[in-house]
């Protein structure tokens, strides 16, 4: 069959970059890494796959704009020493991450995906660290290790089948083991 000439229908209504995250989102959640194509999401949209190119640039594009919508909602909390501060963020992140587990794995696979709300986070623990009084090559290294260990945990937690939804109940063993953590590197 021969296509005719000319643009191809478009949708009914406009589809806004927010919307082309959200479904983009919903569509990684539900169906998975393997499913994540830029026509899947085009299809499900009602769109021609080049709008979705032309407002990221790319699958990495589309990548770290559905992250930074992630993870935009994880905050420390204002109060409480530095370790508390730390605590707080590790809960929020390891929450989207349960939300989302298909994103962050999706992360994983491209390195070149660095998302700047990843970079907030991470520049926020490597501050709190240093306000807790630890010198710089320490930070580093326990940034990196308390930011490994809640992927770990989270990823483990998903991938068993156990997903935390809107509002996540508390996981009590990784509460419990990143107060252990927290503790001994505050002595």
């Amino acid at each position: 069959m021969k296509r005719p000439r000319g643009r191809p229908p478009q949708a009914e209504a406009p589809v806004s970059r927010d919307d082309m995250v959200l479904a983009a989102l919903e569509l990684l959640d539900r169906e998975g890494v393997d499913a994540f194509t830029m026509r899947a999401l085009a299809k499900r949209l009602g769109i021609n796959p080049m709008t979705i190119y032309h407002h990221f640039g790319g699958r990495d594009g589309l990548i770290g704009a559905m992250s930074d919508a992630v993870y935009a909602q994880v905050k420390a909390p204002v109060d409480g020493t530095p370790f508390d501060r730390i605590e707080g963020l590790l809960k929020a992140y390891q929450a989207q991450v349960l939300r989302h587990p298909a994103l962050t794995l999706l992360i994983f696979s491209r390195p070149m995906v660095f998302p700047q709300q990843a970079e907030r986070i991470t520049n926020m623990i490597s501050a709190f660290l240093a306000e807790g009084g630890l010198p710089d090559h320490k930070a580093r290294l326990w940034r990196d290790i308390l930011v490994d260990f809640t992927h770990g945990a989270a990823l483990a937690t998903a991938m068993s089948g156990r997903r935390l939804d809107c509002a996540p109940p508390e996981d009590q063993g990784f509460t419990m083991a990143l107060s252990e953590l927290l503790v001994g590197l505050n002595q």
